[in-house]
């Protein structure tokens, strides 16, 4: 007897310091998850806790106002609810303020859009080691889970319950190979843990299906191919995060659904195969300028045909703040013809929107012409300025 408590101890002790999906709510549609995540965000706001610490009477109360909603026999389970979005992302340990997205999410009233502000969350922030105690957020799983997955393809169940015991700070390259995923697997079975944490590994699974073309069936993990949608030219590839791009165009493929009942070419309104998810702001200046939430903020996107994408990518067209198309010198005059009409419609063209048009007027007029001194413009291209039309 006292050799099986000494082993069920050491096996407790060995995938107890890796990845803990400990979870109340797992609907993330559901009432209790999006009640219970807004009283979390409220009390953080109503006691400015992004700029204090939180004390253990404060911790005692969030605990009292979160047991009235849903009421437990025991405070662990209420302690579990709250910790849950601090692994999910949403919530900083400590309290220390939540995920930029947090609200947003909150706000949602669209199902689809709802599971893509989650994943984006999710995948940047979720942490499941982190709870209200322990600040774990430099090991961010679920990134590292993902990137495993963009590297080898795809991921068993086996390989998802060998991740959950893995220690992600031991692998700086960010994933796993296919050896090691065996390696981890085989070592998760030497300490029981499909049997003792079975599910916490149904959990990860449930909150993977949300995902954007993410699919998990006969016991298999992998990315769906949506051809229909590519991603822009304007990516530095060692930097861009293959995950978040993929975020990043299923969110205008689902606002180009939800406004036009198809995908469309936004520019001009014809559902061309091979749209490109063009950043208005290009994607490697975000990524220089380490703005990551503009880099794949789905309003710093258009969805164009290819061959306005390679006008638009190399600031030889730009939208005015209405929409219309603006041409510049480089635009051959038959071109012109064809797309001297084109408007994104007000639908589509938010006051975020604008904001990064208008920079991206700014890069297109300063291709065109330079200021000397005055406020007078000199056109560099042969003294022609660009053209600017309006429906």
């Amino acid at each position: 007897m006292g050799i099986e408590n000494t082993k069920k101890a050491k096996e407790e002790q060995q995938y107890d310091s890796y990845w803990k999906l400990t979870v109340e709510y797992s609907d993330i549609h559901g009432t209790l998850f999006n009640n219970v995540l807004d009283l979390i965000v409220k009390f953080i706001d109503n006691h400015r806790l992004t700029s204090v610490d939180c004390t253990a009477a404060l911790n005692k109360k969030l605990q009292d106002i979160i047991n009235k909603i849903n009421p437990k026999e025991d405070m662990g389970s209420v302690r579990k609810s709250i910790n849950q979005f601090i692994k999910l992302g949403f919530v900083n340990p400590g309290y220390k303020g939540y995920h930029p997205l947090t609200k947003k999410f909150l706000a949602c009233k669209d199902k689809k859009e709802r599971e893509l502000i989650f994943t984006q969350i999710f995948y940047e922030c979720g942490s499941l080691n982190s709870s209200y105690t322990n600040d774990c957020t430099d090991h961010k799983e679920v990134n590292f889970l993902l990137k495993t997955l963009a590297y080898n393809g795809q991921l068993t169940k086996n390989d998802l319950m060998g991740l959950m015991v893995t220690d992600v700070a031991k692998y700086k390259r960010g994933y796993l190979l296919p050896e090691e995923l065996e390696l981890q697997y085989q070592y998760a079975l030497s300490i029981n843990f499909d049997e003792n944490k079975y599910n916490q590994i149904e959990y990860l699974i449930g909150f993977l299906k949300y995902m954007p073309e993410l699919v998990y069936e006969n016991g298999v993990l992998e990315f769906e191919d949506h051809k229909s949608v590519v991603a822009g030219t304007d990516v530095v590839s060692i930097n861009r995060d293959p995950i978040l791009m993929r975020i990043y165009r299923k969110l205008l493929f689902e606002e180009s659904m939800s406004v036009y009942d198809r995908l469309i070419c936004y520019a001009c309104h014809l559902p061309w195969k091979g749209l490109v998810a063009s950043h208005i702001k290009p994607l490697a200046t975000c990524i220089k300028q380490q703005k990551m939430q503009e880099a794949y903020d789905k309003n710093n996107g258009l969805l164009l045909s290819p061959n306005i994408d390679a006008y638009f990518d190399k600031f030889d067209i730009t939208f005015d703040n209405d929409g219309s198309i603006i041409l510049g010198k480089n635009v051959p005059q038959e071109i012109r013809d064809i797309i001297k009409d084109y408007q994104i419609d007000k639908d589509v063209l938010n006051d975020e929107r604008r904001k990064y048009l208008q920079y991206h007027r700014n890069i297109f007029d300063a291709k065109k012409y330079s200021l000397q001194g005055t406020t007078q413009g000199r056109y560099l291209t042969g003294g022609v300025p660009p053209v600017r039309f309006s429906m």
